[in-house]
């Protein structure tokens, strides 16, 4: 008895042993998560096996930081270790506490501390301090607990990526969320042979780059290189762009810039367009008319883009200002000028997992595919929404208690439209050109990509604030430059598991109140039950 004791024992210790050395060669986990926030993105595999240089990632982590920043570090770890994984060892990474690379004069000038003209606290920086800044990596004051008594202490959470000559730097890892995607930009932007060009329009009173699209610039950069571009007298945009963004132009372009626009497209290449009805000034939230000058051209392809403002129930709110006494308070209102899609739609992975996006002072755009080419409705207002006519209303004080609008939604916001696509000019095809002109192309000669929505101000800085906003812009870009793998990782988190798009007040709250209520009752009942069922078989016992 005790031998077999004995044998099963050592068998069972055998075998763990045996399972950690399998372990040490072998790696596997499973994720269960809904859309595998902890597995690989394809992408990113795609991207790592494709490394022909070595790429070196340096993660300057403090150590010993309280949470949540420590597990923030154990996922960067891991992450890393699936990136070295997917590429055969041509990542590398190494962690470093730049506390450890500090030398004693280093040590002894963190403890003398300076006093500015003001009386206020500092120390000069170490020269490790100095070395990271230079790099790009900042430290970040985080509260901790030391000696029991609540302290603020620098800490480094930042990350250097390197290959040949090409650095890029995440400054702060403060967020995993999206990790993954910026990694696997950066490095795809350090190691492509060429960075796709995506220019601006520019010259009919749009919003400036450096003006209300400074956030739309800085966003593209990381991926793309952006140039504002100005047709003025030209019929073609330079050869070296690969995408377009047309946003927000107050006043028409002229014949030869719908050319340009429209053989731009004929060469395969592909355009967005963010078009008002009108132009609201935030501050006054008062509207200005548009004329963009591109309906016609539009709707040679099957788009037509609307001229009335959509409004919706489902809908942002803004802060109002409103006098107590002597007092003046700022009160959220719902303001149904800016539509607020709980969930966009469509086959397209342009809008796969997006929602909560904000769409304000929109019109209607509508597709209609022609042959060869596929047409797609990206997003909708609710079915509680309606359209205002020319000049629309649009103070946030307005008395909705007095009005009554005709619900007429849903209204599609967003399209796109992809496939061959006939020329506005293709009658111009068939003239024989002037010397020198370059001929007009008549059909696209590969597959042209348009994007239509119905609004500017999604992608301007007042309101691209949000992640929503923020992953619909790069994903359209993506979509645009013919990268679509990486539009599925940005969405990773940001899926909705709603379980209906408009689900009743009624529905929604018996399905809060059971998830709540409902297990504790069913217990409860249970218990209950078999309380009972003892109590009824102990009377039926005969002594």
């Amino acid at each position: 008895m005790k031998t077999q004791q004995g044998v099963f024992i050592a068998a069972v210790v055998g075998s763990v042993v045996l399972l950690n050395v399998i372990g040490l060669r072998a790696f596997g986990r499973v994720d269960v998560t809904r859309d595998g926030a902890f597995t690989l993105a394809q992408a990113s595999k795609d991207t790592m096996a494709a490394l022909e240089e070595p790429v070196t990632v340096t993660a300057y982590f403090t150590e010993n930081l309280p949470a949540p920043y420590s597990s923030n570090a154990r996922y960067v770890r891991d992450l890393l270790e699936e990136f070295r994984a997917a590429s055969k060892g041509k990542l590398a990474f190494e962690f470093i506490d730049p506390a450890s690379q500090e030398t004693d004069k280093d040590k002894e000038s963190k403890r003398e501390v300076k006093r500015d003209i003001f009386g206020r606290q500092f120390r000069e920086q170490t020269t490790v301090e100095k070395d990271l800044a230079q790099v790009g990596v900042q430290p970040v004051e985080i509260r901790v607990v030391e000696a029991d008594q609540q302290q603020t202490k620098r800490a480094y959470m930042g990350l250097v990526l390197k290959h040949q000559e090409k650095k890029e730097v995440i400054p702060v890892v403060q967020q995993v969320t999206g990790l993954e995607y910026d990694l696997t930009s950066l490095i795809r932007k350090m190691t492509r042979q060429k960075t796709p060009v995506v220019g601006i329009l520019q010259g009919h009173e749009e919003p400036k780059l450096e003006e209300k699209l400074r956030f739309l610039g800085t966003a593209l950069s990381e991926t793309y290189e952006v140039r504002p571009v100005e047709l003025s007298g030209k019929d073609r945009f330079d050869a070296t762009f690969d995408a377009i963004f047309v946003v927000g132009p107050k006043t028409a372009l002229q014949p030869n810039e719908l050319k340009a626009v429209d053989q731009f497209l004929m060469e395969g290449k592909a355009v967005a367009f963010f078009l008002d009805s009108v132009r609201v000034d935030m501050r006054t939230l008062e509207p200005t008319e548009t004329s963009h000058g591109l309906t016609a051209l539009l709707q040679s392809y099957g788009v037509t883009v609307g001229d009335r403002v959509v409004a919706d129930v489902t809908s942002a709110q803004v802060n109002i200002s409103e006098r107590r006494g002597f007092m003046v308070v700022q009160m959220p209102v719902p303001y149904p000028f800016i539509p607020m899609v709980k969930r966009l739609e469509g086959d397209s992975p342009v809008s796969q997992g997006l929602g909560e996006v904000m769409f304000p002072f929109a019109t209607t755009v509508e597709v209609k595919a022609p042959e060869g080419a596929t047409g797609v409705v990206l997003a909708r207002s609710s079915t509680k929404s309606w359209l205002e006519n020319k000049p629309p209303n649009l103070s946030a004080q307005r008395d909705w208690r007095a009005e009554s609008p005709t619900l007429t939604g849903p209204h599609p916001l967003m399209v796109q439209l992809s496939g061959k696509l006939k020329s506005y000019f293709a009658s111009e095809a068939t003239q024989s050109a002037s010397p020198g002109a370059t001929p007009v192309v008549a059909e696209s000669k590969g597959e042209a990509r348009l994007i239509v929505v119905g609004t500017s101000a999604l992608i301007q800085d007042d309101f691209l604030n949000g992640r929503a906003n923020q992953a619909l812009l790069m994903n359209v870009a993506d979509w645009l430059l013919l990268d679509p793998a990486m539009l599925a990782m940005r969405t990773r988190g940001l899926q909705l598991a709603t379980l209906k798009a408009d689900l009743p007040d009624s529905t929604r709250n018996l399905v809060k109140f059971g998830n709540a209520l409902g297990l504790p009752l069913l217990l409860a009942a249970f218990g209950l039950v078999r309380w009972r069922m003892r109590e009824a078989r102990r009377t039926q016992i005969s002594v």
